[in-house]
């Protein structure tokens, strides 16, 4: 037991400190190309967003052209492969150093060139490939390198480690496995937030700002958690339109642009198209919230509407296209959004709770763990709304388990 919990805190300490250099490479990259959402590009006109992205579109086809089938799509794709290595780990080879460097490298242009995904996917895919390579180094198997360093990457992102524990188990194959991994994993998220603190520190603490955050006690209570409800509404029919349509726009642009650059390329014009339509669907959506949320009361409901689907649209251009990265910020964003469209039309509905209800809704949809979401998301709102994160998660599962058979099964990478 001793040696394990020295193990998390080195391993962790050290994939923390890879997360915060990995996050800082995204950001540099980004400050070359962007003054917030605005391209440091000569001139003035929103073309220079389609420039900007159509350009990194082509980079990212680049980087994929000679390994497009087993370079990873998404987040799904990012824990699919640490649930493989959970559940049996012998069933294939560590990762190649060059492999990881390549999807290390496609991250940071995904990123930097505005795609609307977050971080979470590219770190948990290094952190996995990072500990399964030292395994044999530190003589530990490779399911508990890979899920120790996973929790390392994930807590600095996620601003503690019961949501890098929860995410990579809930629903994983080798759960009741990995459960006795969890206190390393705990051990490990807390060593690898605090060395990714020392690498970049002030990186953890975006919570959003939010207007009477605490729901009340009583008939106060209720009546936020009845808006909450409400609001979810609309946010899990931008989750689930994101879920479903995935897998058939990665095919259709399969179909319609064969050639790895040319479709990633395609993806970053749509992208670029929705960017200088409005800049709030660039990048993943997380820094973008609070702007978002400080324009409750200025957009028309069906202003909120439309830049949700606009957020939905520059996401599926980029995880259909072979951009990389997660879409836990983009589709809380999105959630956010639509929720925010009940406050335009009802000025009584509390910006808070319904604010909170579309970010768990739509990113439950999204990820089909409401645990994890919920957790996730208390890094971005106050623990007042922790109950409203809680009734727009549960409406979103609820909403899956109503779909049943039509919510696609996660398969594995190469199958496309």
């Amino acid at each position: 037991m001793a040696r394990t919990v020295w193990l998390a805190l080195l391993l962790g300490g050290a994939v923390g400190v890879l997360a915060g250099l990995y996050l800082d490479a995204v950001r540099l990259t980004q400050d070359l190309l962007w003054d917030h959402a605005d391209p440091v590009l000569p001139g003035d006109g929103r073309w220079q967003v389609v420039v900007i992205c159509a350009a990194g579109g082509l980079l990212v086809g680049v980087l994929r052209m000679r390994h497009d089938r087993d370079s990873p799509h998404d987040l799904e794709d990012a824990l699919l492969g640490l649930d493989e290595v959970l559940d049996d780990d012998e069933r294939t080879p560590p990762p190649k150093a060059s492999w990881l460097v390549r999807a290390a490298a496609l991250g940071v242009v995904s990123l930097a060139f505005g795609a609307s995904l977050g971080p979470e996917a590219p770190l948990i895919l290094l952190a996995t490939g990072f500990g399964e390579r030292l395994a044999r180094i530190l003589r530990t198997t490779r399911s508990e390198a890979a899920f120790i360093s996973s929790a390392g990457a994930l807590a600095g992102l996620f601003g503690g480690p019961l949501a890098a524990v929860a995410l990579p188990l809930e629903r994983g194959r080798a759960t009741a496995h990995a459960s006795r991994l969890i206190g390393a994993g705990l051990v490990a998220g807390v060593a690898g937030l605090a060395t990714m603190l020392l690498v970049i520190p002030g990186s953890v603490g975006t919570t959003y700002v939010l207007p009477d955050a605490d729901l009340g006690s009583g008939r106060d209570l209720l009546r936020a958690l009845g808006w909450a409800a409400a609001a979810a509404l609309p946010a899990t029919v931008a989750g689930v339109a994101l879920l479903l349509l995935t897998d058939p726009v990665r095919r259709l642009a399969e179909r319609l642009a064969p050639s790895t650059v040319l479709r990633a390329a395609a993806g970053g014009l749509v992208l670029g198209l929705c960017g200088a339509a409005d800049g709030l669907t660039l990048f993943s959506g997380e820094h973008q919230g609070q702007e978002l949320i400080d324009s409750a009361g200025e957009r028309a409901a069906l202003a909120f509407l439309a830049l949700a689907a606009l957020k939905v649209v520059a996401t599926l251009a980029c995880l259909g296209t072979g951009w990389f990265g997660g879409q836990i910020f983009p589709a809380t964003f999105a959630g956010m959004a639509a929720a925010l469209a009940v406050t335009s039309v009802w000025e009584s509905a509390p910006v808070a709770a319904v604010v909170a209800a579309g970010a768990g809704a739509t990113a439950t949809a999204v990820l089909r763990r409401p645990l994890a979401t919920v957790l996730v998301l208390l890094l971005f709102f106050p623990l007042g709304a922790v109950l409203a994160l809680a009734v727009g998660a549960g409406v979103g599962a609820l909403a899956l388990g109503l779909l049943g058979d039509r919510v696609p099964e996660t398969r594995p990478l190469g199958s496309h």
